[in-house]
């Protein structure tokens, strides 16, 4: 496949990568299981997407992933607005919004996360934990997925739509999504690791006592010999910075999450 800049002629980039944009329209339609025509209509919704003012979501490429991961990427992002096109603006369950009642908003935040988003229970809790700082600890947020309504689906309509749908496994485009988080978590836990060794030697032991070995707050300051509570502000002082020392690295948050 070639090899693109963002300084490439966008359209050229678009037609070498045309099949990769279609089949990633179709592969995002699976989750809910469109009927054959609506699969199409949105199939032809994404080409024109990507043609519009001159191509300009593709000159908006900057080169910090691989090409075939940013179309596949801007082509899910198409889906989510093409289903609140069709079906309406998502609302957060009637039971979301009790449970946001007793444990704040990070109820509606994860059903969102599942429900409108589709990912993965994993991949909600670890955007909730890095990108939110929910203060909720990843059993909690488990549990709380477990309280949440199961997501409703469309479900598919007559022959014609199992023929259409795609053949069970992983696709290719899902292949490319996948190499890409893998190389990017492989060099940000790089970066990480680098980052955590300019911190003094205390803050390291205490990532390490409360990171690597799971251990408690109230465990690490008895360990340490240091007051509990102000321990707390301080592992906020080490996150921020290590956040800083890999933004320098040229890690965003989207890379870190």
């Amino acid at each position: 496949m070639a090899i693109h800049s963002p300084l490439d002629d966008p359209k050229q980039i678009f037609l070498d990568h045309c099949p990769l944009i279609e089949r990633a329209a179709r592969h995002a339609c699976r989750g809910v299981h469109l009927q054959p025509q609506e699969v199409e209509d949105f199939v032809s919704c994404v080409r024109l997407k990507f043609m519009e003012n001159d191509y300009e979501v593709i000159r908006k490429y900057q080169g910090r992933s691989k090409i075939e991961t940013y179309l596949v990427t801007c082509a899910r992002n198409y889906f989510k607005d093409h289903l609140n096109h069709l079906w309406g603006k998502w609302r957060p369950s009637a039971e979301a919004t009790r449970l946001a009642e007793r444990v704040g908003r990070v109820a509606i935040d994860l059903e969102r996360l599942l429900c409108r988003d589709g990912l993965t229970q994993h991949e909600a809790i670890e955007t909730l934990l890095t990108n939110h700082r929910v203060k909720m600890s990843r059993r909690e947020l488990e549990d709380l997925a477990i309280l949440l309504p199961p997501r409703i689906q469309r479900r598919p309509e007559g022959e014609e739509v199992l023929d259409q749908m795609p053949a069970p496994g992983e696709q290719p485009e899902e292949r490319i999504l996948d190499q890409e988080r893998e190389e990017r978590r492989r060099r940000a836990l790089e970066a990480l690791d680098r980052a955590r060794q300019t911190l003094p030697l205390e803050d390291r032991t205490i990532l390490r006592l409360r990171h690597d070995e799971g251990f408690s707050i109230a465990t690490i300051a008895c360990r340490l010999g240091i007051e509990p509570k102000p321990l707390y502000r301080r592992l906020d002082r080490i996150y921020k910075t290590l956040r800083e020392l890999l933004r320098k690295e040229g890690f965003a948050p989207e890379d870190l999450s």
